[in-house]
């Protein structure tokens, strides 16, 4: 009896935390809709989607282009993207328990960025919008699966040289991407078009973009949560997970999966954004737990807001020249070396 009262306000706080979060998204889509060297008010906009809702043509109306065929699916590939990275953020740190974890740490996303680049520079991202999700979201399986096979021994896979084999990929494909670019130097528009696209960039995006971040993420978050209950359980102790029928080296692998699914679908329609995974779920545990079941969409929610946000910060401060990525990892930097700091005494060995 005496619980009730706690567990009514751990309900309320994690409501009201998921509202706030709800809200502050919804602010930053619309406002990312009305911002740009044309601002619009918010009854134009509305009035726009409306239109198009209600399966009319907006005609020749110059607003109606911006918004429905610029902004619209702008905002929403952003927020899709800042949710792929806060859930695979969420999933990383459950998997491998430390707060530190994100996306890049098994070489998923330098993986996917080599894939990418690779496209670009082969020219095969001239022919059809798919090539680089398709290279990126390839690259990211195959870095994947090549730390998978090198952690694992007599079909045990030790977290520990997950990790450790995760960053030493991570490194090998970041030196391949900058061979990459070192390459591409002669052409000096692929050359721009590749480091500009490695800083994490929202410009020109179109619903080709919003149908294949929406997929991943859908898959990728539906996927996760239904694997959330188990990772729960494996965060305790992975000999409590055998206990109660967990079978551990199948679900940190399955996980392992829709992360890297996630990450790349990120990458493979905005470039290089990082640190995200890091700040989302780390900041959302302090409000709804670590129950992954809330944490997973309630860090997703929060990886919007900081992309969308960005996204709006760039287009009233750079107009082109600052990109998305650079961002967060001015914001991103600070907020790692603070838990660095605060956790050291946890990371002494000797």
């Amino acid at each position: 009896m005496g619980s009730d009262p706690v567990r009514r306000r751990y309900r309320l706080v994690t409501a009201t935390a998921i509202g706030i979060a709800g809200g502050l998204l919804m602010v930053g889509f619309l406002l990312s809709l009305m911002i740009g060297p044309w601002d619009l008010s918010l009854a134009e906009v509305m009035k726009i989607i409306g239109v198009h809702l209600a399966g009319q043509a907006g005609g020749m109306d110059p607003a109606d282009a911006i918004v429905w065929h610029g902004r619209l699916p702008r905002a929403i590939t952003g927020a899709m993207v800042g949710f792929a990275l806060g859930v695979a953020g969420t999933i990383m740190q459950g998997v491998f328990k430390n707060p530190l974890a994100e996306p890049g740490i098994i070489g998923t996303s330098s993986g996917a960025a080599l894939g990418a680049v690779t496209a670009i520079y082969l020219g095969l991202a001239a022919r059809t919008i798919y090539v680089i999700p398709l290279f990126a979201i390839l690259f990211a399986f195959v870095a994947l699966m090549i730390v998978l096979l090198v952690a694992t021994t007599g079909g045990l896979t030790s977290r520990y040289t997950l990790l450790l084999g995760g960053i030493a990929f991570s490194a090998m494909f970041g030196a391949m991407t900058s061979v990459v670019i070192v390459m591409s130097t002669d052409q000096a528009e692929m050359a721009r078009s590749v480091v500009g696209w490695l800083m994490g960039d929202l410009n020109n995006r179109s619903w080709e973009h919003v149908h294949i971040i929406l997929a991943t993420v859908l898959f990728g978050t539906l996927g996760s949560l239904l694997y959330a209950r188990d990772l729960n359980i494996l965060m305790i102790s992975e000999e409590l997970a055998l206990n109660f029928g967990v079978n551990v080296a199948w679900v940190r692998n399955a996980l392992l999966f829709f992360a890297a699914l996630l990450t790349g679908g990120a990458i493979a329609v905005a470039g290089g954004i990082g640190f995200v995974g890091l700040i989302a779920p780390h900041v959302m545990r302090g409000f709804v737990g670590s129950d992954n079941r809330l944490l997973i969409p309630a860090a997703g929610i929060l990886g919007g807001i900081i992309v969308i946000f960005s996204d709006c910060l760039v287009r009233i401060w750079g107009q082109g020249g600052i990109r998305i990525g650079v961002l967060t990892a001015l914001l991103g930097g600070p907020f790692f070396l603070f838990l660095v700091i605060r956790d050291r005494k946890k990371y002494i060995f000797f």
